[in-house]
C-alpha cells in the first residue's frame, strides 16, 4: 500500500514545524551567548530590580534562555524523527505527531488569552487539521498495514 496524501501532507507540516523550531532554537542559542559574551548580566540585575524582581539574578535569566534553547532543539530533533518514522507508518510515531499537535494546539489558544488572534486561529487551524489528517481512514489503514508488515 502506497501512504495517502494525508500522511504525506502530516510529515510535511512536521518538517516544517522542525525547521521552524531550529531557527527560533539557533535564535535563543544566539541571543543567550551574546548576552554572555557582552556580560550583560549586571544590566538584567538592574533592569530587574527597577521592575521589583529581586530574587531573580541576570545570569538566571541568561541561564534560562540557554535551557529554553537546548529544549527547542530537542524538539526540532525530535519531530524530525517522528516526522521520518511517520512515513514509514509506524504508530508510536503517529503518537508522538498528535501529542505534538496537541500541544500546540493548547498553546495556540493560550495566544488568545494573549491578544494574538491571527496566531491562534492559524495555530489551531493547523493543529486540528494534522490531527484530523493523522486519524483518517486511509491514514489508519497505511499505519496498520506496515505496523503488521513490521511484525511480521
Amino acid at each position: 500500500m502506497e501512504r495517502p496524501l494525508t500522511l504525506t501532507v502530516v510529515v510535511v507540516l512536521q518538517w516544517v514545524a522542525a525547521l521552524i523550531a531550529a531557527i527560533s532554537g539557533f535564535d535563543l542559542l544566539l541571543a543567550a551567548l551574546e548576552l554572555k559574551d557582552r556580560g550583560l548580566e549586571g544590566e538584567l540585575d538592574s533592569a530587574l530590580v527597577r521592575q521589583g524582581v529581586i530574587d531573580i539574578p541576570g545570569s538566571a535569566l541568561i541561564t534560562a534562555v540557554f535551557v529554553a534553547a537546548v529544549v527547542i532543539l530537542a524538539v526540532a530533533v525530535l519531530r524530525v524523527i517522528a516526522a521520518v518514522y511517520l512515513a514509514r507508518g509506524r504508530s508510536w510515531a503517529r503518537i508522538l505527531v498528535a501529542i505534538f499537535a496537541t500541544l500546540n494546539l493548547v498553546g495556540g489558544l493560550a495566544f488568545l488569552f494573549e491578544g494574538y488572534w491571527q496566531r491562534a486561529l492559524l495555530t489551531v487551524a493547523l493543529e486540528l487539521i494534522v490531527l484530523a489528517l493523522l486519524f483518517t481512514g486511509s491514514s489508519n489503514d497505511y499505519i496498520r498495514m506496515r505496523s503488521a508488515a513490521t511484525v511480521a
